[in-house]
């Protein structure tokens, strides 16, 4: 990989968006990739605010990008991913789960907007963008707290970045046994989710 990639990961607490940027990293890390990971937490509890920064190259010494550097947003939840869009890069695609659970920052800032007002506004503001129905393909992977997984999956068909192989490995290694099985269906089931639909 001669250029950097940079992924941000908007999420609530609770959501594995922290989880989801550690696969993302052992999976790079395994492929030879050189890799930086940093998180902002707003309120550090369950259901709180969440930014996950990524970054993937031969050389990679901060692991912080500005706002309009992000090669890619992977969105766990609306309201977060509408807060962060201003992080998407010229040439940038968004990849957002259609999962509405706001975090208390998120709920009092959009008041009056509804889930599908969400998707709305994030696609008119951003063209490249990919809603995927993350909560029905895990609920369908037999494990709805694979929401990440499904998007993990998306964002891997959409960017080809990394190998299928590498990211079973992490997530064999990184998650619990018993969530092992249906985590690695959620990742096929967002893989070829997305696979269809571009």
């Amino acid at each position: 990989m001669e250029r950097r990639v940079n992924i941000l990961i908007a999420s609530v607490g609770g959501q594995g968006g922290l989880t989801l940027s550690r696969i993302i990293a052992l999976a790079s890390t395994l492929e030879g990739y050189s890799v930086r990971t940093a998180e902002t937490l707003g309120m550090s509890q369950r259901y709180g605010s969440v930014m996950s920064y990524v970054r993937i190259g031969a050389s990679i010494y901060s692991p912080l990008f500005d706002p309009g550097e992000a090669d890619y947003i992977l969105g766990l939840e609306l309201t977060e991913t509408l807060r962060r869009i201003h992080y998407i890069s010229k040439h940038g695609i968004i990849i957002v789960a259609d999962e509405y659970r706001p975090s208390y920052i998120g709920s009092t800032e959009y008041s009056s907007l509804k889930k599908q007002d969400f998707i709305a506004k994030i696609t008119s503001l951003w063209s490249n963008t990919i809603i995927i129905p993350a909560r029905k393909l895990a609920e369908e992977a037999g494990n709805v707290r694979a929401l990440n997984m499904v998007v993990l999956g998306a964002f891997n068909a959409v960017s080809n970045l990394l190998s299928t192989d590498s990211i079973k490995k992490a997530i064999r290694e990184i998650l619990p046994e018993h969530a092992v099985s249906s985590s690695i269906k959620a990742y096929e089931l967002g893989y070829n989710y997305a696979q269809q639909t571009r």
